[in-house]
């Protein structure tokens, strides 16, 4: 087991803090750097302008595919295409407009070069917002692709059946324009086991041909929500947050009405957005804790694993902590008030001392100038929850939400290769992947799959209900 020992020279170096003779005592005099030795969650505290927010998952698909079959892509001109491709074909200079409109047409939009289909996801154009590259690169990571994985990829895109221009485009583009991918450090991942829930569906839906953008967008839209909303949860305890824990999340039907007293009111969004709103004072005091001589990057659970082999051992790793936080806040010249933030009783040396850091970095958020950005890292992820996930019910409020879309795409994972499934078991199904629903929403549901002629009965029994396969 590793030596928890904090680096006060690594925190300058990472930190790019300055001495009082540089900058004054009274100013802030490092920078905030998330997402550096901890890689926590893939954002930058910066405003749209220069990190803008990814609401559509399309955008990440192409950088998904991209790492899993190690590929780098410089950008697609249409010209240069166009030229690579008549070296190798003839084309009648009658037709040959007509050919160039075609090629335009079917793989470029505007000048950017498109794919829609799994064959050519790895050769989309290099998206100019780093942020989808970003986010890529995270989903990859705490969605736990390995080898295995990435081999299931490469044989589901070599049984994909290409049209003769499309496999006339992609070996123009391999023998000029693609070369191996570099290698990143990974993310670390707190609640890793819904990778092999991912991972399940990911198989099926390359299996099965559901490999459309809109179908592979879908389940990432899932499964990142899914983990970012369950490890803001699980931080928020800190030491003795359970990586297999669950807090369990209730949605409402797009098409039923909500009163405040549901379950998708209370134990949904607004359980939720309290724990959205820490995540850039985690990632910052994990990134404080993280600045030691060790390579392997520790979190809050596993810093209290560690401080339960003894007691000298909790003591040992709370002295380190504190002098992390000494050592931080005596950078931060233009907040006054840390002798004034109190100690939570009844924890462990290490718990106290670590919650006792993260409120130092949050209170200088919240009292600073750098409220803003604050703001601007935890938004990237609570506006994608807004325009994919939340529905405002008015008077109710924000309330996690499915569309007629969702559950249609849901129930298709679910029902994996069966004809049919016990109604009851498909909402285990969706509670499997996240999404719970009150007995309201049940009854909707159930209303809702009747209408579609997808209700199998075997008796009047609610538990004898089965739902048919949608096509």
């Amino acid at each position: 087991m590793m030596e928890y020992i904090f680096d006060e020279e690594k925190f300058i170096e990472s930190f790019n803090a300055k001495s009082n003779e540089t900058k004054s005592a009274d100013s802030m005099r490092l920078t905030h750097r998330a997402d550096n030795k901890f890689k926590l969650f893939p954002y930058k505290a910066s405003g749209k302008a220069q990190a803008p927010i990814v609401t559509d998952l399309e955008d990440v698909v192409s950088g998904f595919f991209k790492e899993a079959l190690n590929k780098k892509t410089d950008p697609i001109d249409f010209e240069d295409l166009c030229s690579a491709i008549l070296d190798e074909i003839n084309v009648d200079c009658e037709d040959l407009e007509y050919f160039k409109d075609m090629l335009q047409s079917i793989f470029f939009k505007g000048d950017n070069f498109v794919a829609t289909n799994l064959g050519l996801y790895p050769y989309q154009m290099a998206t100019n917002n780093k942020s989808a590259d970003n986010l890529a690169h995270f989903l990859f990571s705490v969605f736990g692709i390995n080898k295995r994985d990435c081999d299931a990829i490469t044989t589901a895109k070599n049984k994909y059946h290409f049209n003769v221009l499309e496999d006339m485009v992609i070996k123009t583009i391999e023998t000029k324009k693609v070369s191996e991918a570099e290698k990143r450090q990974p993310y670390f991942s707190i609640k890793p086991d819904i990778q092999g829930r991912f991972r399940k569906d990911f198989y099926f839906m390359l299996e099965s041909g559901m490999t459309s953008l809109e179908d592979i967008s879908n389940l990432f839209a899932i499964y990142y929500f899914y983990y970012v909303s369950q490890t803001c949860i699980i931080l928020d305890h800190y030491c003795s947050g359970e990586r297999d824990g669950e807090v369990n999340l209730y949605y409402a039907l797009d098409w039923e009405k909500v009163s405040k007293n549901r379950m998708c009111c209370i134990e949904g969004w607004e359980k939720l957005q309290g724990s959205i709103s820490h995540m850039f004072s985690h990632a910052i005091t994990l990134e404080i804790l993280n600045q030691t001589t060790e390579s392997e990057m520790c979190d809050y659970i596993s810093l209290g694993k560690m401080a339960e082999e003894s007691q000298e051992i909790d003591e040992k790793i709370a002295g380190e902590v504190a002098k992390a936080e000494v050592t931080y806040c005596s950078y931060v010249g233009d907040y006054k008030d840390f002798d004034k933030i109190a100690y939570q009783q009844g924890l462990t040396e290490t718990e106290k001392a670590i919650r006792h850091l993260y409120r130092c970095v949050e209170a200088q958020f919240m009292n600073t100038e750098r409220k803003r950005a604050n703001q601007f890292y935890n938004e990237k992820f609570s506006d994608f929850c807004k325009s994919r996930w939340v529905k405002n019910r008015k008077k109710s409020g924000l309330v996690l939400n499915l569309t007629e879309r969702d559950v249609i795409f849901l129930t298709k994972i679910c029902l994996r290769d069966e004809d049919k499934i016990r109604l009851n078991e498909l909402y285990k199904e969706y509670e499997y992947r996240g999404i719970y629903l009150d007995s309201t929403s049940k009854e909707y549901l159930q209303d809702f799959f009747t209408k579609l002629n997808l209700i199998d009965k075997k008796s009047d029994s609610g538990d004898a209900q089965y739902v048919k396969r949608i096509l």
